[in-house]
């Protein structure tokens, strides 16, 4: 895990078992308590609660992340600066039952503003211009369980097809399991509705290219 330092206090954390993972025992007491409870007492200045939501949620919102840019340094700005600024402003965060949910979300965003300062493109939520880069992997339990080889590569072929739009909600819909309030919350679209007839819309899209190439 890279390091993160937050300016203002004494805090810092280093890469591995170092200063983030100083406190892991104490953050273990989270482990089986809902999002709401540990987002109250990260809120609340409970540096446990805030240690635990780091660790558990850094390599998804990378992997997350790194579907927009390959710029790793972005990514690693982008979650460096989410952090801090969680942490700065904690009393004034609005409350969560999902933490995954809140931190998607704000990592998207913080993602797509940084890539549109690079080529002075102002960021919108509402926009399509965007690249998504998901493609399926055969160590996914999904795919490992029902799909061979030449399947997975007919599937990633397809999905060549898709706008990034698409690809992005498959993504959040089969790899996180994401329900269509979560999506929709994500990616900050319109309603429930407009992400249910997203995901229904790319896999008919999916469907149609993979009758081209069977």
């Amino acid at each position: 895990m890279p390091s993160i330092h937050f300016h203002g206090d004494n805090s810092s954390s280093e890469e591995g078992s170092s200063k983030i993972g100083f406190d892991q025992e104490g953050s273990s007491i989270f482990e089986n308590k809902p999002d709401r409870e540990i987002w109250t007492e990260f809120k609340k200045y409970n540096e446990s609660a805030f240690i635990f939501i780091y660790s558990k949620y850094f390599k998804l919102l990378y992997q997350y992340a790194s579907q927009f840019t390959h710029d790793k340094d972005l990514i690693k700005d982008a979650i460096q600066d989410l952090f801090i600024e969680l942490r700065k402003g904690r009393t004034n965060l609005s409350a969560t039952d999902s933490i995954k949910r809140y931190l998607f979300k704000s990592i998207r965003r913080k993602v797509l503003y940084y890539k549109g300062k690079q080529k002075s493109v102002q960021y919108s939520p509402e926009q399509d211009g965007y690249n998504f880069s998901f493609v399926f992997s055969h160590e996914h339990k999904l795919i490992e369980q029902q799909l061979n080889s030449e399947k997975v590569e007919k599937l990633n072929v397809a999905l060549t097809h898709l706008t990034s739009r698409q690809k992005e909600v498959v993504y959040h819909f089969y790899y996180e399991g994401m329900s269509y309030e979560d999506i929709s919350e994500v990616m900050e679209l319109k309603n429930v509705k407009s992400a249910r007839n997203l995901i229904y819309k790319a896999l008919g899209e999916l469907k149609e290219a993979l009758k081209d190439l069977s």
